[in-house]
């Protein structure tokens, strides 16, 4: 069953994420999503996580295509956790 996309945040020992975490097993966090959300490009949705939001670490498996981000403080990964929640309301992001 669909539901609106909602991104929540948790800590780890490597910092402060991000995600959809409502049906993991389905691919709820999968990547993606936010651009296909925001309509550009997983380049430009790099370049927004790193120059808009201050990114601390992020890195691209190919192999896996999964990509894997953190912030070292809360408030980037909040104002993200923020914009991301309040574009699928305005658009009304199903996933």
């Amino acid at each position: 069953m669909k539901h609106l996309l909602k991104y929540q945040e948790w800590q780890t020992p490597y910092g402060w994420e991000t995600g959809d975490t409502s049906d993991l097993a389905n691919g709820s966090n999968t990547w993606w999503y936010p651009a296909r959300m925001l309509g550009i490009p997983p380049a430009d949705y790099v370049l927004l996580l790193k120059d808009t939001f201050h990114v601390d670490k992020i890195r691209y498996f190919p192999n896996k295509n999964l990509l894997v981000f953190h912030w070292k403080n809360y408030s980037d990964c909040h104002r993200f956790t923020a914009f991301i929640n309040q574009e699928a309301r305005k658009r009304r992001f199903m996933i």
